[in-house]
């Protein structure tokens, strides 16, 4: 885990957003591994946000181990063809941990059910009791988690500002897209580090770096960032 002090925030207040940053797809020998994932530029990203009291909001695909996206059972897609992915990132195992140096010291992880009392656990993120959020989720976007969107629309009045969402994480043509679309189609003002993404195909990368900007969101680079 990634050790130090929030310090206060400055203003107008950012909140990072990291996208499935965990073992199974950010690690060499993952279930389902990203190529090129940025695992350096993840940690640096967490430590700053640490050092700088920002918030961070995250989420990490959490699956059972019959999920019926995997290839290796027979349990019905809800609707459409089953995707037969390889067994990943299974609640419990090494592959659905965060990749190391990446969970701060102090975090909460928020189950992807329909209903759940959240307001601690934004009042702790919002005055920096804890570090970061993660909502589980199933399928590519972080609003997949019923409990994601009125987090995110209580967090932004206890900051009492609108914040800047930064985006990274992986995969950029899937869980990233999906992430920044959703927050940029809800209203939020949205930024996405293209080095601090990596995706699936090349071609997939460039199409969805292209309809993300085209819904106005933001892209730029950590350097230029953090300054």
């Amino acid at each position: 885990m990634v050790s130090g002090n929030l310090t206060p925030r400055s203003s107008p207040p950012r909140v990072f957003v990291d996208v499935d940053v965990q073992r199974d797809f950010c690690d060499e020998a993952g279930a389902l591994y990203v190529k090129g994932s940025p695992n350096d530029v993840f940690r640096q990203l967490t430590e700053h946000a640490v050092a700088r009291g920002i918030p961070i909001v995250g989420s990490v695909d959490s699956h059972a181990w019959d999920a019926w996206e995997f290839a290796s059972n027979d349990t019905p897609a809800p609707e459409g063809k089953k995707p037969g992915f390889p067994d990943h990132c299974v609640k419990g195992t090494p592959g659905w941990l965060k990749v190391e140096g990446t969970l701060p010291p102090r975090f909460r992880f928020l189950p992807n059910v329909p209903a759940a009392p959240v307001d601690a656990a934004v009042r702790e993120l919002a005055t920096g009791t804890i570090h970061a959020v993660y909502f589980e989720k199933e399928v590519y976007s972080l609003f997949a988690n019923p409990l994601a969107e009125g987090f995110l629309k209580d967090l932004t009045a206890a900051l009492g500002a609108a914040p800047e969402f930064v985006v990274y994480g992986v995969a950029t043509d899937y869980c990233v897209r999906a992430a920044a679309l959703g927050l940029a189609q809800r209203g939020y003002r949205t930024t996405v580090l293209t080095d601090a993404v990596a995706g699936i195909t090349e071609a997939g990368v460039a199409a969805a770096l292209a309809e993300m900007q085209a819904a106005g969101v933001t892209l730029t680079t950590t350097s230029a960032l953090l300054g």
